[in-house]
Order: C-alpha cells, then sequence, then structure tokens
C-alpha cells in the first residue's frame, strides 16, 4: 500500500464514520481519526496533534469530515499541516452534506476559498428550514441573479412541491434551466417584476404558497446614474409583487433588502427603505399573508470581490495579492446569506425586518496565507516575505 493511499479522516463523528466506511470498502487504507471530543482505538489524537500523526502513520492524505465545523477552526487547522507532504479534501459545510445521514466519497471536494470563511453551520436550522419549505410551492423573483440561483438550489435540497423561477433576464434563466434540466418540479417564467398583469398572470397560474422576492437593481454608482429606473424596479417591482402576493393568498413573503437600507445615503439604499416601509404597510392591512424583510451586506461571491480575486489568481498559479496585511473583512457565502433569507420566512412576526449578523472579521491576509498553503508554488514564485505561505504576496 502507498502512502498516497493511507489516509487520515478529521472527525470521528457521523460525517468521518460514514465516510470512512465508503473509503474501506472501495479499498482504501484508512489508518485512524483525529477528534477533539471523541476518544476510542481509532483515534489517533486531536486536531492539534496533526502534525505529528501524519508523519508517525505515513499519512499522504488528509480528508476534513467535520461539516459543522467554525471556519477558523478550519483556518487554523490547516495552518498546521504541512500540505507539501499530504493532499487534503474536505466534506463541504453545506444543507446537502449537513443533513445526510450519511457521507461517502462523492461527497469530498477540494479545499475552496469559501470553505475558510462564514459562522458555523447549525444544522438544526437548516433542519428547520426543511421542514417549512417541504411540500410548499415556492416562487423566486431575481432567479437567475446571484441570491435568487443560491435560494433555487437551496430549495430545491428541501423537497419543495414545486420552485418556480421568476426573472426579465432570459440568458440567466437559459442557463439555470439547464443547471436543472432534469428536476420537474421547477418552472421558468420570463417576467418583469414592475408588469403587475404578468404577475397576476404567473400567481395564477403556478399558485405559489411562499415568496422570496429577490430581484432588484444593486449596483449603488450605477442607481445614482439612473434613479428613475432605481425606483421603478426596487420599489414599483416590489409592490407590485407583494401586493400580487397578498392578493393571491400567498402565506409567507420574504423580502429581500440590503444594510444600505439603514440611514440610507445613496438611491440604491433609499429605494430598499421604501420598500421595507411598504411591505410593513401591506404587513399591518394583510392577515392572510404573513410579510418580512430581510436585510445583509455584501457576499463574497460578488463581483470583484477579493475572492473572486483569489480564485482568479490560483487558477492561473499565480501569487494571492494582498493590498494591505492589516486590512480585514466581514464575509458572508452566498450559501450562507440564502440560508438565513429562507430561515426569516419563518422566524418573528409579520412585518418584522430581520438584520443578518455578518460574523466576526477575518484577516485578509491570514485568509491568503491559508489559502497559499495548500497550492504549490509554481517554480517562478518562491519567496515573497509571508512564511510559509509562499505564493501570498503584498501589492
Amino acid at each position: 500500500m502507498s502512502v498516497a493511499q493511507r489516509i487520515l479522516i478529521v472527525g470521528r463523528g457521523t460525517a468521518g464514520t460514514s465516510l470512512a466506511r465508503s473509503i474501506r470498502e472501495s479499498g482504501g487504507e484508512v489508518v485512524g481519526f483525529l477528534d477533539d471530543a471523541v476518544v476510542d482505538d481509532e483515534v489517533l489524537g486531536t486536531l492539534a496533534d496533526a502534525s505529528r500523526v501524519i508523519a508517525q502513520h505515513e499519512v499522504g492524505m488528509v480528508y476534513f469530515a467535520i461539516p459543522s465545523v467554525d471556519a477558523g477552526v478550519l483556518r487554523s487547522f490547516l495552518d498546521s499541516v504541512d500540505s507539501d507532504h499530504v493532499e487534503i479534501a474536505i466534506v463541504p459545510r453545506t444543507y446537502r452534506t449537513l443533513a445526510k445521514e450519511q457521507v461517502d466519497l462523492s461527497d469530498l471536494t477540494d479545499v475552496d476559498v469559501l470553505d475558510l470563511v462564514g459562522r458555523k453551520p447549525v444544522k438544526h436550522d437548516l433542519l428547520e428550514s426543511a421542514a417549512f419549505l417541504r411540500g410548499q410551492r415556492v416562487l423566486v423573483t431575481g432567479a437567475a441573479g446571484s441570491i435568487g440561483s443560491t435560494l433555487v438550489r437551496q430549495i430545491a435540497t428541501m423537497d419543495p412541491d414545486a420552485i418556480v423561477c421568476v426573472d426579465w433576464w432570459e440568458n440567466g434563466m437559459f442557463f439555470l434551466e439547464q443547471e436543472f434540466a432534469d428536476d420537474p418540479r421547477i418552472s421558468y417564467h420570463v417576467a418583469d417584476v414592475k408588469s403587475s398583469a404578468r404577475l397576476k398572470a404567473v400567481f395564477a397560474e403556478m399558485r405559489p404558497t411562499v415568496v422570496f422576492h429577490a430581484a432588484a437593481y444593486k449596483h449603488v454608482p450605477m442607481m445614482q446614474r439612473d434613479p428613475v429606473e432605481a425606483i421603478n424596479n426596487n420599489i414599483g417591482g416590489s409592490v407590485a409583487v407583494m401586493r400580487t402576493a397578498v392578493e393571491a393568498g400567498v402565506r409567507h413573503v420574504v423580502y429581500v433588502s440590503t444594510d444600505k437600507a439603514v440611514n440610507p445615503v445613496n438611491v440604491m439604499g433609499a429605494t430598499k427603505r421604501i420598500g421595507e416601509i411598504a411591505m410593513t404597510d401591506l404587513a399591518r392591512h394583510s392577515s392572510a399573508t404573513s410579510l418580512t424583510a430581510v436585510r445583509f451586506g455584501n457576499v463574497i461571491e460578488s463581483n470583484g470581490s477579493v475572492m473572486q480575486t483569489f480564485r482568479s489568481q490560483l487558477a492561473r498559479r499565480a501569487p494571492l495579492t494582498v493590498t494591505d496585511p492589516e486590512v480585514t473583512r466581514f464575509f458572508m457565502t452566498l450559501d450562507e446569506a440564502a440560508q438565513l433569507v429562507i430561515q426569516s420566512a419563518f422566524i418573528g412576526a409579520s412585518g418584522d425586518i430581520f438584520v443578518l449578523d455578518m460574523g466576526e472579521p477575518v484577516r485578509i491576509m491570514d485568509l491568503a496565507a491559508s489559502l497559499s498553503r495548500l497550492v504549490d508554488p509554481p517554480p517562478t514564485s518562491r519567496s515573497s516575505g509571508c512564511g510559509r505561505a509562499r505564493r501570498c504576496t503584498k501589492s
């Protein structure tokens, strides 16, 4: 048996145990586990003992199998492992893996930038979301956008009766339909939320019971230049969606807002704040439909974000660039934002506005260093003043 086939699993819980079973059934060799809470004959140490156990047992592959772990714990673990001598894969921190009773080799992925940020996922919250959406007919506006499409992906795993995708962006809808071509529960409707007549036709045909209104113009500078369009879409479109939902007897409506609605200083924030006010007014006058709003800040997969830059640099095997070694940022992933949007549909009371906790700030230099330890440096990039993070440079 070669060293590359000797596998160490981090996590002796349900995920790690079922993963070990899958590996052994496939002919692989699991030398044991690391775990901070479980003690038995197969647990060779805690997560802090990783380097010793890897060297002692000639481990060639480490599988990190704690999908409920906090991102900070994962970063610390990765920083402690010499990735020049072992390969590392991870059971991702997603609803799909958290909700499964067992995981197997097919669930493993390479460590991604997104695994290193975000709060600890709570399985109980995710299961509550699934219970809430099970059997529901869910309509998502802005379904081809970043938040909307992530909502569609998550809802599809939660056993809904139907998912109704609404967006005016036909190219985005085409690609979304290609992604879910084999799922008969999902329908696609090219429609502008500013058209009450079109919305009424879709609602009458599809009979949704839950609505997530994610359609909006969000780019601050562009909306400063074109305020009329921001007003028409973010206010007029939102009012049209919520009124149509109330008239159709929808049970729950969630209006996806922004932290820029707090004391707004720009057109985009002001239009979203007015949308919130319209939501609270409709909630006061509707007994059959529960309406809520949820605010959050920027998500890290947004265009131009540092995550997008790091991914591009990693794909080119280029040095990771950090402008200031002391800069920190609050990070929220699309998956995390979508999970919290769904939860906001069934907690609190009609008319409530929820603000998402953005978690703890992460030092960008630490994030870059963790990533660079996981990728072999190119021959021309060996020293950049970042210690062991040889592919991390300051610009």
